[in-house]
Formats: structure tokens, C-alpha cells, sequence
């Protein structure tokens, strides 16, 4: 009896658990082929009356009315911002990992003069909100001419997401056996050569974490003033026309994945 209803309780966590992961995500489909009458009919309905695509149509297509220009329904600027995103996402995902993985194995494997006290500033930056520096942080790009480039956001992102990821791979070194890479050692490696063979193959699992993790939202506003450079939350947040509201769901969908 125990057995059933902890068997009973586990399955309906895990439901739980799936119906709180994907509701957002089926709620943004069902929005997105419903007309602008049904987003804003009161009382709210689930499901659309008069279930339609016009919405994708004119997020991949534009829209025809003057209120358009400029704004995410302007004919290519969602695709554009698709891959402006893409292209930031893995280029920052990239250096993030580069950087934080060997980090990481110095943290953990390595002795060194003031390493504790530096992992601990590292992480401790983790607690600055970074609503709290976007002011001083627009004036440095401002100042190094990186407003409204790619690698000046791709700089941002990657200083804000190394010390979080430094720290998750850097508590997993610490937890892998050092025998297998002192027995490359042994055997005639070099240490970069057991980090290359040995220690990142063990990482591998903790390195594919990190690089799911990436995320972008708030950043891009503050850097990006050009729309031809534009990333898609920034179009999302701040482009959509009045007249058009609801290409905003079926543009956000890419941003919805748990």
C-alpha cells in the first residue's frame, strides 16, 4: 500500500511537473493562431473561436499597414533577428564555455597564489543585480565604441554568464577523480594535452548544462540602438506594432523553450 501511493504521489508530481513546463508553451501556440478579437475578449476563452494563421503570415511576410514600419511585422525583420540571435547565442555560448571550462579546471586542480580568494570575488559578482550597473555599464560600451555591435554585447554576455558558469563546472572538477588524468600525466602528457583528452570528456555532461543555460532578454535594449542588428527579444519587447499585437506570440515561441 505504501508502495502504491508513493508510486501514486511520484506520478502525479511528475505530471505537475509537465504541466507547469509546457502550459506556457501550448498557451503561446493556441494564442498565436487565435484572432486580435479573441486575445482580448473578456471573459478569456482557452481555445480560439475562429482558429487562423493570418498572424505567422504577416510575422514572416509584413504586414501591409503603414503602422508596420519599423517594428518586428516589417517585411525580414523577423528573420533577421532570428539569426542575429542565433549568431549571438552561439558565438557567446562558445566563448562562455571556452573560458569558464578552463576556469574551472584551474579552480579545482590547480595550486595557486590567492585562487580561493578570486574564485570567491568570481562568484560573489553573482549577487550584483545587473539592473543595478546598466547605467554605467551603457557608458563604458559608449565609451569603448561598442554600442551597437555585436561584440560589444557578445562582451557583456559573456563577463554575466562566466562566473555562473565557472562555478557549476568548477564544482563538478572538484567532484572527478584526479586518477585518470594523473595516470595521462604518468603516461607522458602534458598538462594541457590531459586537459584536452582526459578532463574535458569528463566534463562533458556539466559543459552541456551550461551551454542549454544561455539566455537573453534584457541586455540587447541596452546595447542595441540599430534594428538592422537587432535580436529578437528586443524586437519583441519593444517592436511590435499596436496594430499587430499579436504577432507577438507567434514571435515568441523560439523563446519559450524550458
Amino acid at each position: 500500500m505504501t508502495t502504491l501511493s508513493g508510486r501514486l504521489l511520484k506520478t502525479v508530481a511528475v505530471l505537475a511537473i509537465v504541466v507547469w513546463s509546457l502550459g506556457p508553451i501550448v498557451l503561446g501556440v493556441l494564442t498565436s493562431i487565435s484572432t486580435q478579437r479573441d486575445v482580448a475578449s473578456v471573459p478569456s476563452h482557452w481555445l480560439p473561436h475562429d482558429a487562423t494563421t493570418t498572424a505567422y503570415h504577416e510575422l514572416l511576410q509584413g504586414t501591409r499597414g503603414a503602422a508596420a514600419g519599423g517594428t518586428v511585422t516589417e517585411a525580414g525583420t523577423f528573420s533577421r533577428s532570428m539569426w542575429n540571435s542565433t549568431q549571438l547565442a552561439l558565438e557567446t555560448t562558445a566563448i562562455t564555455l571556452i573560458v569558464s571550462t578552463m576556469a574551472a579546471y584551474a579552480f579545482g586542480r590547480l595550486r595557486f597564489r590567492f585562487g580561493g580568494p578570486v574564485l570567491a570575488v568570481l562568484v560573489g559578482t553573482m549577487v550584483i543585480p545587473i539592473f543595478v550597473i546598466v547605467i554605467s555599464l551603457f557608458q563604458v560600451l559608449a565609451d569603448a565604441h561598442l554600442i551597437d555591435t555585436k561584440r560589444g554585447l557578445i562582451l557583456v554576455f559573456v563577463s554575466t554568464l562566466t562566473p555562473l558558469a565557472t562555478w557549476l563546472l568548477y564544482t563538478q572538477v572538484k567532484e572527478m577523480p584526479p586518477e585518470p588524468e594523473e595516470a595521462a600525466l604518468i603516461d607522458g602528457c602534458r598538462r594541457w594535452q590531459a586537459f584536452v583528452r582526459v578532463v574535458v570528456p569528463q566534463m562533458s555532461s556539466g559543459i552541456a548544462a551550461v551551454a542549454a543555460g544561455y539566455g537573453a532578454a534584457f541586455l540587447p535594449v541596452a546595447a542595441f540602438a540599430n534594428g538592422a542588428r537587432s535580436v529578437l527579444p528586443v524586437d519583441l519587447l519593444i517592436g511590435t506594432s499596436v496594430d499587430a499585437d499579436v504577432c507577438f506570440y507567434p514571435g515568441s515561441l523560439p523563446l519559450r523553450a524550458p
